[in-house]
């Protein structure tokens, strides 16, 4: 049996869900999401707890087919952000791509000051992750970071922009992480869940879910581009990080 991509451990009322494929930097595949659907059912069900991509070879979906499977992804971050039970994203190294889609549907991010957020390193899809930065940090910062392959900000910069709550000494990160989830434990549980669902109510007639679920088929249309698709013929011909060298290499 595989080992398990992601883990859990409880302290008191409060769980904890950790990503655990360090090899990978913690990138996102079918077997962790798997786990991550199972452990937030395991959570939601237990009422002591209060609080709680890889880029490859490229295969080639049909429309329809690409469409439905960024949808599967959407609908995973909404069941995050629409979950009962407060949930804090603590972060440390790098946040990127579309492990950002994950933190932005969490109710608080706390990040460790040296902590890398920021989008792919190649324009390799368009939609589906920066409208999920409008609604932390502005549209004219979420546009500016998207536009810009590779673009990274810090944690610090993070939390300046609206994407974090509060940042931390990586040292000091976990401390400060969990006293904050205890902080949020002491109100009683159908407390919290009816003040999370009145701050959510607020968001969706805002436009929040319709507007992310807009982006699997506004991602599926840019990936028949023939942009996006002589870059996927570069990663198939020389590797990723070649790829990412001749992009970063061009003069414009």
């Amino acid at each position: 049996m595989s080992e398990l991509s992601v883990l859990q451990e409880k302290k008191g009322r409060i769980a904890y869900i950790i990503l655990n494929r360090p090899e990978k930097l913690n990138a996102l595949n079918n077997q962790l999401l798997t786990e991550l659907d199972q452990a937030l059912n395991e959570i939601e069900q237990d009422d002591s707890i209060s609080v709680g991509y890889d880029v490859g070879k490229y295969s080639h979906p049909t429309v329809t087919e690409d469409r439905d499977k960024l949808e599967e992804f959407t609908k995973r971050w909404l069941r995050i952000w629409a979950f009962p039970k407060p949930i804090i994203a603590q972060v440390h190294g790098y946040a990127l791509a579309g492990g950002t889609q994950l933190l932005a549907s969490c109710d608080f991010v706390i990040t460790a000051e040296n902590a890398q957020f920021g989008f792919p390193s190649l324009p390799l899809g368009g939609g589906f992750v920066g409208i999920y930065w409008g609604w932390h940090i502005g549209h004219q910062r979420a546009k500016l970071l998207d536009l810009t392959a590779g673009s990274r900000i810090t944690g610090i910069e993070a939390t300046e922009y609206g994407f974090a709550a509060r940042c931390f000494k990586e040292a000091e990160l976990e401390d400060k992480t969990l006293e904050i989830a205890k902080g949020i434990a002491k109100t009683p549980l159908d407390i919290l869940k009816l003040k999370k669902q009145a701050h959510n109510r607020v968001m969706d007639i805002q436009g929040f879910r319709t507007s992310v679920m807009f982006g699997p088929e506004q991602d599926a249309i840019i990936h028949t581009t023939e942009g996006i698709q002589s870059i996927r013929e570069k990663i198939n011909e020389l590797g990723l990080k070649p790829t990412i060298q001749w992009f970063n290499e061009q003069e414009i």
